[in-house]
């Protein structure tokens, strides 16, 4: 019966361990940008290579055009219902379903298609818009749950190759906000 106590106590315990796991693995919460300096001279590193090739005075108009664009928003809330996670802003919000269905995004930039899809642990979100570019962004929780990994990559035709970075933000509330 001793052996019996011992053993129902490390399933409760095992029970609240995967309870804790499984409510840290969504994405669900709102999240601030960490400001890294190296990964923001990572970001500028890969604009940088990919216009490389362009004249002069092409490759600084559009260094500083993708250096805005890419730029980090200082806040993320997102709302991870497995099935279905919602992306809020100031001016936007999207909800995905996570199955890779189509999503039309409207923006002050344009028309874009994304879609939303687990692979794993990850969220991918991919979306592509009318001038054929194509941004993908894995989302990746850290194992305690308290970071927010985004590894994007961006093709369009005018680079060779694409620009990829990482930027990370951390979890500053558990709960979307409304």
């Amino acid at each position: 019966s001793r052996l019996l106590a011992v053993c129902t106590a490390c399933c409760i315990i095992a029970g609240f361990v995967q309870q804790g796991v499984a409510q840290d693995a969504s994405l669900t919460g709102v999240w601030t940008h960490s400001r890294d300096a190296k990964e923001q001279a990572g970001r500028y590193g890969a604009i940088d290579q990919v216009t490389s090739g362009m004249n002069r005075l092409m490759r600084g108009r559009a260094r500083e055009a993708l250096r805005v664009k890419t730029a980090p928003q200082s806040t993320i809330q997102i709302t991870d219902e497995g099935d279905r996670v919602t992306f809020s802003g100031k001016k936007h919000r999207v909800t995905f379903k996570t199955d890779g269905t189509p999503t039309r995004v409207d923006s002050e930039r344009g028309t874009a298609t994304a879609r939303a899809q687990r692979k794993k642990e990850k969220l991918v979100l991919t979306s592509q818009g009318n001038n054929g570019g194509v941004q993908t962004t894995i989302h990746s929780l850290s194992e305690d749950g308290t970071r927010l990994v985004l590894d994007v990559s961006i093709t369009a035709k005018m680079f060779k190759s694409p620009i990829r970075y990482k930027t990370t933000y951390h979890r500053a509330s558990k709960q979307a906000s409304k």
